[in-house]
């Protein structure tokens, strides 16, 4: 990752680097609380309801994982960003499109699927809410999950996106805070196995994928294939 340009080396000397997370209770956003705690200090937990499906488990997954991990949480919310439309995500009328496995790395299909989940400037949106709370509480940068999987198909995933928002924040922020991922570079197999290494078990019973709601995960979108795939592919129980 592209450590040159990234602020925290600036405050390592005087103790660890401070986060700001955005939570969304997925297997990405938990696995960088849990690096994030145990390479840093993360002050507050972020979780941002824009009007998803899957808002109910996916907040409650957030507050657990929190809760598991001692960080703080808050929630925003901000329902606009769903009464935009246009996302099988936000709404209802839409099918949110459902892949076997051996069609999760189909560029075609994984194409078609990213196109009817995507939500106008999300990431873009939540990453500089974030940003505001972390200046507001002089932390040196914004946590969030990242992976090289996904960025195929989703450009605000990507080592890319990253770089620019943190130029971007540079001029946008007193501080200079930096968002930064511990996962761009791994695909969610990678991911998995990274967090066994952790001093402290990571809770994968407490993760929701789903881009449903519901009292079990469907099984059958494009984020229960990655996340269930990723467990079977780390021999995670």
């Amino acid at each position: 990752m592209s450590r040159e340009i990234h602020p925290t080396e600036k405050s390592k000397s005087a103790g660890r680097p401070s986060s700001v997370i955005l939570l969304s209770g997925g297997l990405d956003s938990a696995a960088n609380l849990a690096l994030g705690v145990e390479s840093g200090d993360v002050l507050l937990a972020l979780h941002v309801d824009y009007g998803q499906r899957a808002e109910v488990p996916e907040w409650r997954a957030s507050q657990k994982l929190a809760d598991y991990y001692g960080v703080k949480i808050e929630k925003i919310s901000i329902p606009w960003l769903g009464a935009l439309g246009g996302s099988s995500l936000t709404d209802r009328s839409k099918t949110i499109p459902e892949l076997k496995w051996s069609e999760l790395d189909t560029l075609p299909k994984i194409q078609e699927s990213a196109k009817s989940v995507w939500v106008p400037n999300r990431n873009g949106v939540l990453v500089n809410l974030a940003a505001s709370f972390a200046e507001r509480l002089r932390a040196d940068q914004v946590l969030v999950g990242f992976n090289r999987e996904e960025a195929t198909t989703f450009p605000d995933n990507s080592e890319e996106f990253l770089d620019q928002c943190t130029q971007a924040l540079r001029y946008s922020t007193a501080n200079g805070v930096a968002v930064f991922s511990y996962t761009t570079r791994f695909d969610k197999i990678q991911i998995c196995d990274a967090l066994k290494n952790l001093s402290r078990p990571f809770p994968h019973a407490l993760v929701w994928s789903c881009y449903l709601a519901g009292d079990e995960p469907c099984g059958k979108c494009e984020s229960c294939g990655r996340h269930d795939r990723a467990l079977k592919g780390a021999g995670v129980e």
